[in-house]
């Protein structure tokens, strides 16, 4: 262990101490909160020291129910318990009243772990004393993962990362350590969390949010559905809100749509919150502040289309329109071609392939045997009308078409990538041809560099990205931190080129963007972006891709061709000779 980690544990050791004797300051409050937030993988030994404080102070006398007297408790206010008279080896035998008293010290203790249930993470032994009804039978499951952004998880059983579609039984208990996860309730209610959190999943209109960031979707037939935390409980009477739990217990609601009540756990009063209404809820008030609504600090909730998909239990859905397929067409372009890559580069793709779907296919120059990663649901390799073209660069006989995808469909479904034969360590710079029809304010695409591929569920959205976005061309290295460009016109072909940089670093820290750039512009780029403090520090570039946001339309498509990869701007924006 080195000595900074060893230090941060024992200032949160100390902060712990003063949150247990009650004599904790705002300022220690919230330095106890920067130190949770920045080592997620402490908030477990810090909950468990809560925990055990709990029990080892719990004053079994005073926690007992009213009216139940323990010094004359009577064995006959109990259930009986049948026992044999057991002989010890001497031939004496136990009494009665021995048996009883032991019996009565084990109810005791029962009582005491009970009514103390909150502070247990523990499930609760059947005893069997009297005869009842038998309970109705339990759904075989509460709740379905529709999709994931960057998620990681931490399960026994399913690992770190969790298919779509997987199931959760009553009383699942999931740590998100980073990411997104959105999950469906049987009930109809779609939540999205954030981590780092743990939830528990109590029933279809129940759960559990010890720690993290959640928001809620509730149509009408979940109406109802209650998220409790350590502090509060939430009920949703309408639609969508949002909660931001902290393990100190602090929680933040905020009403987007609707109302909820919300209750704190040691008072009697419910507060009733309508839309646009947030409020912070403490140990110290638990009637709650009023604070500012930010619907921005809250993910995208799960889609009324997702939702209604899951609903039918085949989840992800099957794409219903397929591509149509052109490889007639194709195989007739290709003859006598000319490849559109100019020489000198790094790496580059003109697509040109016979075929009409991008899925394995290993041309190009500069890239990895294993060719690309591509849903052909999404992509294919097309004959355009027209060749795409800007100034005095033109694309191949082919172009790469993409197009959106039903909101039905998890969130990151349509992603493309492939490894470079060679790892990128130095600066480069890139450009490539891109037309986008359908052009609205929700439509997005992003080119990443990363070094790895990821999952299905990555987004890449912490590493340098270029792209679309607000119908404009961006560059950044996490989300919300762009630097943009002027607007893009629908149907035009535009010209993107851009420089990923390494400025007295040893990881690239520095992106800059040129649309339709005439003439040598390498040193006047249209926008500028440097590495933050939530970004990925990366080093070497072994993967990129290409993916499509989750509300763009069925009947968007981008095209691309001429996507280049070079050490100078020059190499990446001459025509073929």
């Amino acid at each position: 262990m080195n000595s900074t980690n060893e230090a941060i544990q024992k200032e949160l050791a100390a902060l712990t101490c003063r949150v247990l004797d009650h004599s904790l300051t705002h300022a220690e409050d919230a330095r106890l909160t920067e130190i949770l937030t920045e080592y997620p993988e402490l908030i477990e030994d810090y909950t468990n020291q809560i925990q055990i404080d709990a029990v080892l102070t719990a004053d079994l006398y005073t926690s007992v129910p009213e009216g139940v007297d323990l010094e004359t408790l009577e064995p006959a206010a109990y259930p009986t318990v049948v026992a044999e008279e057991v002989k010890s080896e001497v031939g004496r035998s136990i009494s009665l009243w021995q048996s009883v008293t032991v019996v009565t010290a084990v109810l005791l203790v029962g009582i005491a772990l009970w009514l103390n249930a909150g502070w247990w993470d523990v499930k609760p032994v059947n005893q069997v004393a009297a005869i009842s009804e038998p309970a109705p039978p339990a759904l075989s499951h509460v709740g379905m993962l529709l999709d994931t952004e960057d998620a990681v998880w931490e399960d026994e059983d399913l690992g770190e990362e969790i298919a779509y579609g997987t199931r959760f039984p009553a009383g699942k208990k999931l740590w998100l350590k980073s990411g997104i996860g959105r999950i469906r309730f049987e009930s109809g209610a779609g939540i999205v969390l954030e981590g780092p959190a743990q939830i528990e999943l109590c029933s279809p209109l129940k759960a559990k949010l010890n720690y993290g960031k959640i928001a809620a979707y509730v149509p009408d037939e979940a109406h109802g559905f209650t998220i409790d935390t350590p502090e509060i409980q939430i009920v949703d009477q309408g639609t969508r809100f949002g909660a931001v739990v902290d393990p100190l217990g602090k929680a933040e609601v905020h009403v987007f749509e609707g109302q909820v009540d919300v209750k704190p756990q040691s008072a009697a009063k419910t507060l009733n919150l309508k839309a646009s209404q947030a409020v912070l809820f403490s140990r110290q008030n638990e009637q709650g502040s009023a604070i500012r609504l930010t619907p921005t600090k809250f993910a995208d909730v799960p889609t009324p289309e997702q939702l209604t998909a899951a609903k039918s239990g085949n989840y992800p859905p099957v794409e219903a329109v397929p591509f149509e397929r052109e490889a007639l067409q194709n195989e007739y372009a290709l003859i006598q071609m000319q490849t559109a890559l100019p020489k000198g580069i790094l790496a580059g793709e003109a697509f040109e392939y016979p075929a009409t779907s991008l899925l394995q296919q290993t041309g190009g120059v500069g890239f990895h045997y294993e060719g690309w990663w591509a849903d052909p649901n999404f992509t294919r390799l097309m004959v355009p009308e027209q060749r795409m073209q800007w100034g005095d660069l033109e694309g191949g006989p082919m172009v790469l078409q993409s197009r959106g995808h039903h909101h039905a469909y998890p969130a990151l479904a349509h992603r493309l990538a492939r490894k470079l034969e060679t790892p990128l360590t130095r600066d480069f710079y890139f450009s490539m041809l891109v037309k986008y029809e359908g052009l609205d304010k929700n439509d997005f695409f992003g080119l990443w560099f990363d070094d790895v591929a990821g999952s299905k569920g990555s987004s890449h959205s912490r590493v340098p990205n270029f792209g679309l976005k607000e119908k404009r061309f961006f560059a950044r290295f996490e989300v919300n931190q762009e630097g943009f460009s002027a607007e893009l016109i629908d149907g035009e072909c535009f010209l993107l080129v851009g420089r990923v940089m390494k400025e007295q670093s040893s990881y690239f820290n520095r992106l800059e963007i040129w649309v339709n750039p005439v003439g040598d512009r390498s040193e006047t780029p249209d926008a500028v972006v440097e590495l933050g403090k939530g970004a990925k520090k990366l080093n070497a570039v072994h993967v990129l891709g290409m993916r499509i946001g989750q509300y763009t339309e069925v009947g968007d498509s981008l095209f691309v061709d001429r996507l280049v990869l070079g050490k100078t701007f020059e190499s990446v924006t001459q025509p073929v000779e």
